[in-house]
């Protein structure tokens, strides 16, 4: 059997979504965090520097699609991809678009409002002495601000990016009525990807009651929590 080891940040929503494939395919692994100022060790593991990074058997995976491929080649069943391939299309969009977009939704939420960036931090420097708090705070807040620049969400007010994430919320509320999965008649990438993201939302963002008064949703979290 592989030996099979996950280098995380705990609160990372890809973290969290190579986490779901790992339980989804009942893979047992262990974890590696890199929190608090062990963070920039991270950037040794691969030369995209980034987390989550799977070691599998000594064999090397950065990236949490990448990981998801590598994955279900390893392990096929439960497949994370539908077979018909309309709805395998379907899914690998979702993903994108959980990836690529809702994650720097909860990236703004946990900046731009003091409860949630303590919430984060705390978190974040789980299990490490409690003076890196301090340190650690503003060199979380401005890597997280440089990329909500980068990606555009500079120039617009809280209320309008948080009307914009909930529209989000109506539209998956939407697609979930009357339907337990995003794609297809089973869980796939696509609900492993959203939900990661959903997730993290919940987990430090005042967002969390919300997305919980939403019945779809809040039983597809459950349904994806199982």
């Amino acid at each position: 059997m592989a030996r099979v080891v996950l280098h995380q940040w705990e609160i990372s929503p890809y973290c969290g979504k190579v986490r779901k494939i790992l339980r989804l395919k009942g893979i047992a692994y262990d974890v590696q965090n890199y929190n608090g100022l062990r963070a920039p060790k991270a950037a040794a593991l691969t030369t995209a520097g980034k987390l989550p990074v799977l070691d599998w058997d000594g064999e090397w995976i950065a990236d949490s699609t990448a990981i998801a491929v590598f994955l279900d080649q390893r392990q096929p069943l439960p497949a994370l991809y539908p077979a018909d391939p309309r709805d395998a299309a379907m899914a690998r969009m979702l993903e994108d678009w959980a990836d690529e977009s809702l994650y720097y939704f909860a990236m703004f939420f946990r900046v731009q409002y003091d409860d949630a960036m303590s919430r984060s931090v705390a978190l974040l420097c789980e299990g490490r002495p409690a003076w890196e708090r301090p340190v650690f705070r503003p060199i979380f807040s401005r890597m997280i601000r440089r990329k909500l620049r980068e990606h555009g969400f500079s120039g617009r007010t809280r209320e309008q990016i948080e009307a914009d994430f909930v529209r989000h919320l109506d539209d998956l509320e939407t697609v979930l009525s009357g339907c337990d999965w995003l794609v297809g008649d089973s869980q796939s990438i696509a609900d492993i990807a959203v939900s990661a993201q959903i997730d993290e939302v919940v987990r430090t963002s005042h967002l969390a009651g919300r997305i919980r008064s939403l019945p779809g949703i809040s039983k597809w979290l459950a349904r994806m929590a199982g």
